[in-house]
């Protein structure tokens, strides 16, 4: 349920404004990891009912590693971002850096990847559309935290 939260906030934010506020992430972070910590360490009982809902979805590390490994991938993103000088959204791979707190690398991964496919078909269907319409719409940018939506509810209830 916080992870379904975080991401409806985030792609709210990202649709509405183009950007993510700062705040959300520090607040998701912070969140995240105290989680993740207080899991590990067995400071919390996670199979009490309002827990468990809240709690849903988040992957249990092994070790403490593994909470670094699932950051990766908005490492990456934020790398790309800054040799390509915002080609790639900053907000974007901070969105994914906080998320792998909570994911973990390999479900984190397949968030990633999932949006990156609806978002690539979402554009090439808008690339058609304007060809139909005899429209150039090649430089329109689409907010890709909106496409994180579909798999981070799979992730979370499945």
């Amino acid at each position: 349920m916080s992870f379904f939260l975080y991401i409806m906030t985030a792609a709210w934010q990202d649709g509405k404004n183009r950007s993510i506020s700062g705040w959300l992430l520090l607040f998701f972070f912070t969140h995240f990891l105290t989680s993740q910590i207080c899991r590990y360490m067995g400071l919390a009982d996670w199979t009490w009912q309002p827990a468990a809902v809240w709690f849903r979805g988040m992957e249990l590390q092994q070790a403490p590693w593994f909470l670094f490994a699932g950051c990766l991938i908005g490492a990456v993103l934020l790398f790309v971002s800054r040799v390509t000088e915002g080609a790639v959204g900053a907000g974007d791979g901070l969105f994914f850096l906080v998320s792998g707190v909570y994911l973990g690398f390999w479900r984190n991964l397949f968030l990633f990847g999932s949006a990156l496919a609806l978002c690539s078909l979402a554009g090439l269907c808008i690339l058609v559309w304007g060809q139909m319409k005899g429209k150039d719409y090649r430089k329109k940018k689409l907010p890709f935290l909106i496409f994180t939506i579909p798999a981070g509810i799979l992730l979370v209830y499945m």
